[in-house]
C-alpha cells in the first residue's frame, strides 16, 4: 500500500543543515529545539572509515510508538496524509514519548514544558506541496513521495529498525563510498576501543540526575503497597495520617517530572495502550481505596486496594520495558515488584520469604555486576558492596531479637533498595540514531 514517505539518499547528503533551517523557518520553532537533526557518521574523520550524514525527523510510523505509549492521548494520525500529529494543548510534558521513539523525533521544549515534533508539513502536503525540509535541501538528498515501502528500504547504518514501519525510504552508501577514495599508506587500523574514547559521547536521555524523583517515587509505590499487604495480614499497623503523608510525598515526587502539572488528570486517558496510564490509574485507585479502608475500617476496601496496588507494581516495571539496558539482561534486582515483595516480607516478618527474595535479588545483582564488568562498563565496586551489605545485615540482625530491630532493619533495607533502583536508571537508556551511528562507526 502506497503512503506519503520521506526519501533520504546517504550518498548525496553533505551535512549542510539546510533541511534543519527550512523546517525551523516553516514551523517557527525555538532555535534550541530542532524537529529535524543531521547526525554524522565518523565524526572524528577517521581515515579508514567513510564520513556520511543522516538527516532524520519524525518518520510518521504505521505503528507509531509515541502515539501508542502517550498516556495523555496527545497524538493522533491524520488519515488523509498519514501524518502523526502532536497536540500541544493535550500534552502533559511527561516525556514518555521521547523514550518510546527510537528516532529521537519528539523533543521536550524546556521553555514551553511540553513536547514538540515534526508534523510532516501536513498543511503543505495536503495542498500538493512537498515538506519544507525537502524543498530546502540543495543537493536532492532529501525527497518526498508516495511509496510502497519494503523492509529493505530501511536498512542503513544508524537507522534503528524496530518493526514499526516508519514512512521513510533510505538509500544506503554505495560500495565505493564505504571506503576512503584516497589510500593512506600511513593509515592506522580501525581500533574499536580508541574510537569509543575519541568519539563525543551522545547525551543520555535517561540520567540519574534527571530521574532521581522517579527513583524515590517508585520506591514509595513499593513501600506503600507492601505496607498495605502486611497490614491486611495483621502484621503491622497502618494509620490514615502517616499513610496520607507518604502518599502526598509520592504524588509530589512524580509531579516534579511533569511539565504541565495542571494537566496531570490526562495521565489516565490511554489505559488501552500505555503502561504509564495503567500505572497512574492503578496507583491512584490503590491510594483512594486504602484511604476509604482506613476511614471506614472496612477490609473489603483494603483487599480491593491491594489488587490495584499489585497491578501498579507490575505496571511500573512494564513502563521501563522501553529502555535499553547496558547489561542487556531481562531481570534487574531493582525491579519495583521485587522490592515490593522484599519490603512485604520484612513487614510481615515471613522468614522463608525474606531468605528467598534476598537470595534471588543477590544472585541477579551479582550476575548483573559481572556482566557490566565484562563489558567494560563502570560497576562501582564499593557501592556494590554497600548494596550487598544492605541485603545481608538486616537478615543477620533478625537473630539478635533486639527491641526496634524491625524499623532499623527496614531502614537498612530501604537504603539498599534506593541504591539498587538508582543503579537501574544509571544503567538504562534509550537508543537513538546518534548512538546507533556511534556503534556503526566501526562496523562498516
Amino acid at each position: 500500500m502506497k503512503k506519503n514517505s520521506f526519501i533520504f539518499n546517504t550518498n548525496r547528503c553533505v551535512g549542510c543543515n539546510a533541511c534543519v533551517a527550512g523546517c525551523s523557518i516553516e514551523n517557527g520553532t525555538d532555535f534550541r529545539v530542532n524537529w529535524r537533526e543531521v547526525n554524522t557518521g565518523n565524526k572524528i574523520k577517521h581515515p579508514g572509515l567513510p564520513v556520511f550524514h543522516f538527516s532524520l525527523a519524525c518518520n510518521h510510523c504505521e505503528d507509531a510508538p509515541c502515539m501508542k505509549n502517550c498516556p495523555a492521548l496527545a497524538y493522533t494520525r491524520d488519515e488523509k496524509t498519514g501524518a502523526i500529529i502532536h497536540h500541544a494543548e493535550a500534552c502533559i510534558g511527561c516525556t514518555y514519548c521521547t523514550w518510546a521513539c527510537p528516532y529521537d523525533a519528539p523533543k521536550f521544549n524546556p521553555a514551553t514544558k511540553i513536547v514538540e515534533k515534526c508534523n510532516f508539513c501536513v498543511d503543505r502536503i495536503s495542498d500538493g506541496k512537498r515538506p519544507a525540509c525537502v524543498e530546502a535541501c540543495p543537493v536532492g538528498a532529501l525527497d518526498f513521495g508516495l511509496l510502497d515501502l519494503k523492509e529493505e528500504d530501511r536498512v542503513t547504518p544508524g537507522f534503528v529498525d524496530m518493526g514499526i514501519k516508519p514512512s521513510i525510504q533510505l538509500i544506503p552508501l554505495r560500495e565505493e563510498n564505504k571506503a576512503p577514495k584516497v589510500e593512506n599508506t600511513d593509515q592506522v587500523e580501525v581500533d574499536e576501543k580508541k574510537i569509543e574514547e575519541w568519539l563525543p559521547k551522545p547525551k543520555d536521555k535517561v540520567a540519574l540526575d534527571k530521574e532521581w524523583t522517579l527513583v524515590l517515587f517508585t520506591i514509595a509505590v513499593a513501600g506503600l503497597v507492601s505496607w498495605q499487604a502486611a497490614h491486611l495480614m495483621g502484621a503491622i499497623d497502618m494509620q490514615l495520617i502517616p499513610f496520607g503523608i507518604v502518599s502526598v510525598l509520592a504524588i509530589a515526587l512524580t509531579s516534579l517530572h511533569i511539565g504541565k502539572k495542571m494537566r496531570m488528570w490526562r495521565f489516565i486517558l490511554n489505559l488501552k495502550g500505555s503502561w504509564l496510564s495503567r500505572e497512574i490509574f492503578s496507583f491512584s485507585g490503590f491510594l483512594g481505596l486504602t484511604g476509604l479502608q482506613l476511614l471506614t475500617v472496612n477490609e473489603m476496601f483494603g483487599y480491593a486496594a491491594l489488587t490495584f496496588g499489585i497491578f501498579s507494581l507490575i505496571s511500573v516495571d512494564m513502563v521501563y520495558k522501553l529502555l535499553q539496558r547496558k547489561d542487556n539482561l531481562v531481570l534487574h534486582s531493582g525491579m519495583v515488584s521485587l522490592t515490593g515483595i522484599l519490603l512485604f516480607a520484612w513487614m510481615a516478618e515471613i522468614s522463608i520469604l525474606i531468605e528467598m527474595i534476598i537470595l534471588l535479588k543477590g544472585i541477579i545483582y551479582v550476575y548483573r555486576k559481572r556482566a557490566l564488568k565484562n563489558k567494560g562498563i563502570a560497576y562501582f565496586p564499593i557501592l556494590s558492596l554497600l548494596r550487598i551489605l544492605c541485603l545481608l545485615i538486616p537478615y543477620i540482625l533478625l537473630d539478635l531479637q533486639l527491641e526496634l530491630i524491625l524499623p532499623v532493619s527496614l531502614a537498612i533495607v530501604l537504603i539498599g533498595e534506593i541504591i539498587d533502583r538508582a543503579e537501574f536508571y544509571y544503567e538504562s537508556d534509550v537508543i537513538t540514531p546518534e548512538k546507533k551511528l556511534r556503534i556503526n562507526n566501526y562496523e562498516q
